[in-house]
């Protein structure tokens, strides 16, 4: 995706109808005020008609009351009558392994195309399963569009071309986030409680949780456990890589525990103080003292028989970041076409889409 394209988007796109699914959430509120920024106009849609008509007005907002589970008096969906006459919904409510489900169905239904920022792996295994449906009701479905996932998959599709299709490929995730989120903390725990995976032989395969450990390449990067993250499945999907394995920020002092009770963990994770702790074990740090320049990382090592390639990206705060790449990834959506059928970000609109969020740098470096 050319540089200048995606500049022009703002202008191209701007006054288009599409609808905004999680507004009032800490990742709604910055997707809102980066898409007002950029000149649109979304309606929002939630089961708040008091805080959404808040972050309305004084932007003449469309405001729409709709539940998940919500059913008119005529007996349709009342997800479904929400998003008639728009183009998509961005959907930046998490959990997503409760919001996804209903709203792509809504989706499908009334022929809009659907993006949001999920990063829980079950949730996104989905939404690549209905691929087919999908293309049936001819709407695309776009999975992951936030950081993490975006990051990872076309910083992985880069370093895959660079070795003319990877064998193998270790990706890394550290965001470095300014606050925290309630519905990040749930996604978190209830990733930790599912177990480890990675990609095996082309599947997704169970195994222990942070039994893999490696330190990411160049001096500054930090020591990586092996987790749950849905940067697997988009990765997989975009290179068709058969061996991967993802993590996150973790010493080996946390790592080893954490592999060791790893089968206890869904029994763990019932008591308040485990559950406090393991919350903020998704990648994501916490808040900085005065003058920290936040700075989000992800780092892809990747090889082909004695070819190594690695690509590392960085970019800014992670929130503020996330919400940059959805908000693009819908402009990129309205720009158009995005081929039917289900996508993460990189493979909806190419491996150089999330080079175009603001302040993101990247840099491949391939050996012989």
């Amino acid at each position: 995706m050319p540089d200048e394209l995606a500049n022009a988007y703002p202008a191209l796109t701007a006054g288009q109808p599409w609808a905004l699914f999680g507004a009032t959430g800490v990742t709604g509120r910055l997707v809102l005020e980066r898409a007002l920024a950029r000149g649109h106009r979304p309606r929002l849609i939630g089961r708040d008609r008091t805080r959404l008509a808040a972050l309305a007005s004084g932007h003449g907002l469309e405001v729409i009351e709709a539940q998940l589970d919500d059913r008119q008096l005529d007996g349709s969906e009342g997800l479904i009558a929400a998003l008639a006459d728009q183009r998509l919904v961005l959907n930046v409510a998490g959990p997503f392994a409760r919001t996804a489900a209903p709203l792509i169905a809504a989706a499908l239904a009334a022929g809009v195309d659907y993006v949001d920022c999920n990063g829980e792996l079950p949730a996104l295994e989905q939404l690549l399963a209905m691929d087919q449906a999908a293309r049936a009701a001819g709407v695309a479905l776009v999975g992951a569009a936030g950081f993490g996932v975006a990051a990872s998959d076309g910083l992985a599709l880069q370093v895959s071309q660079a070795l003319g299709g990877a064998d193998w490929l270790r990706v890394g995730v550290a965001a470095d986030s300014a606050f925290s989120s309630p519905a990040v903390g749930e996604s978190t725990l209830a990733i930790l409680a599912g177990g480890g995976r990675e990609i095996a032989g082309g599947a997704l395969v169970s195994r222990r949780l942070a039994r893999r450990r490696w330190r990411g390449a160049g001096a500054a990067a930090p020591a990586f456990a092996s987790a749950p993250l849905a940067e697997l499945a988009a990765v997989r999907h975009v290179t068709g890589v058969r061996d991967c394995v993802a993590g996150v920020p973790m010493p080996a002092a946390q790592a080893i525990p954490l592999s060791l009770i790893a089968p206890l963990l869904p029994w763990l994770l019932r008591l308040p103080p485990v559950r406090r702790a393991m919350a903020g074990a998704g990648g994501h740090a916490g808040a900085a003292g005065p003058g920290h320049t936040h700075t989000s990382r992800v780092w892809v090592e990747g090889g082909r028989g004695a070819q190594r390639a690695t690509g590392l990206l960085e970019g800014g705060e992670g929130y503020a970041l996330a919400a940059d790449i959805a908000v693009r990834a819908v402009e990129a959506m309205l720009a158009g076409p995005v081929a039917r059928g289900a996508h993460t970000p990189a493979s909806a609109f190419g491996a150089g889409f999330v080079g175009t969020a603001d302040g993101v740098r990247i840099s491949i470096t391939a050996a012989p």
